[in-house]
């Protein structure tokens, strides 16, 4: 299977993506990508991570983005798909090797953090952990992507906004009251660094 990257260095290239994934669909990733846009921080590429980097269709469209991406991936399978897919596509990316709920304390803080388990069970537990953990930079951004049919409650001292596209919810969490100031459009763990 193949989708292609919607905007970016990379935009209308192809991305290979393994039959046992299960990529984001472009009406989300768009959707996604354009409400990030809103609420970059000023005079910076923003620190992006997506905790279950998958088929990279996330990841890998924050990097042709010109996000400082870092992706998190347990499957071994994952993580070389991953590694040929930014290598093809000349995108930078840090990729971690390991499960993100056993790894949050020791990523850093990220601008962003893009959560979407692949088992719907793990989605409220995780998204508590994540917002406990202080992998969320200070006026960062958590996006959880879900069914939408479960419903994430809210978490003390963080607002939640729910997005819906067709079957798939975006739940954000942000801490405070308002979101980050709008600025202009910008178009046990292994590490490697591609790019």
């Amino acid at each position: 299977m193949s989708l292609r990257i919607l905007g970016g260095t990379a935009k209308g290239r192809s991305l290979q993506v393994p039959d046992s994934a299960r990529p984001s669909g472009a009406r989300v990733r768009k959707s996604l990508f354009d409400l990030l846009a809103a609420r970059a921080p000023a005079g910076r590429y923003p620190e992006f991570i997506d905790l279950h980097g998958g088929s990279g269709a996330i990841g890998l469209e924050a990097a042709s983005r010109g996000y400082r991406v870092t992706l998190v991936e347990k499957d071994a399978r994952a993580v070389r798909a991953l590694e040929t897919n930014a290598r093809a596509l000349d995108l930078r990316v840090r990729i971690v090797k390991g499960d993100a709920g056993a790894l949050l304390k020791r990523l850093g803080q990220f601008d962003v953090v893009f959560s979407d388990p692949p088992y719907e069970a793990d989605i409220p537990k995780l998204t508590a952990q994540i917002l406990a953990s202080g992998v969320l930079a200070p006026g960062g951004l958590l996006v959880c992507q879900h069914p939408d049919r479960l419903h994430l409650p809210g978490h003390a001292g963080f607002t939640r906004e729910e997005r819906e596209y067709g079957s798939n919810t975006l739940t954000l969490y942000w801490q405070g009251e308002e979101p980050q100031a709008d600025t202009p459009d910008a178009d046990g763990a292994d590490e490697d660094e591609i790019g």
